[in-house]
């Protein structure tokens, strides 16, 4: 039920608990892709599922490749997150493939550390990313034809 989630604009990626801290992971993407995802990190007292607020936040996105490990790190803060109870923070991927995701966590009384595993597609094709604006002319123009078929059609009616 979890997974079917919405916060911050995103979708739960994963919820994990690590000592008196639940924390939980939301992506703006789903399925995630390569470019710059929005990630949001939720973390809660699990005792009341109060929000901790005062945590230093930090994600990580490992990739093993073939021959090769690849990392990424960003700090996420409440001033990037549009729901100030989460910390946000965008990162550069640009590889798909699949991604161990740690995400550190330290406050004034404990610190915590959760990882789970992502899913990052190749990124959408560009006639798919950008077709609400290959529709909308379209839908503009036809939707101005109609009016001005039915403003022809109430003149001839009020002159007869």
């Amino acid at each position: 039920m979890a997974s079917s989630l919405w916060a911050d604009g995103g979708k739960v990626v994963f919820q994990r608990k690590a000592g008196s801290l639940n924390i939980t992971l939301f992506s703006t993407e789903s399925p995630v892709r390569v470019g710059r995802p929005d990630l949001s990190v939720m973390v809660q007292n699990t005792a009341d599922q109060s929000p901790v607020l005062d945590a230093d936040v930090i994600i990580h996105l490992i990739r093993h490749d073939a021959n090769t490990i690849s990392g990424i790190s960003a700090p996420a803060r409440h001033d990037k997150a549009t729901n100030k109870l989460l910390y946000a923070a965008r990162m550069d991927i640009n590889a798909p493939g699949q991604y161990r995701v740690e995400i550190s966590v330290q406050n004034k009384k404990e610190s915590a550390l959760v990882a789970g595993e992502i899913e990052v597609s190749p990124p959408e094709p560009p006639l798919l990313a950008h077709w609400p604006y290959f529709v909308a002319l379209p839908v503009v123009a036809l939707l101005f034809a109609l009016n001005q078929r039915l403003k022809r059609k109430r003149n001839v009616a009020s002159r007869q």
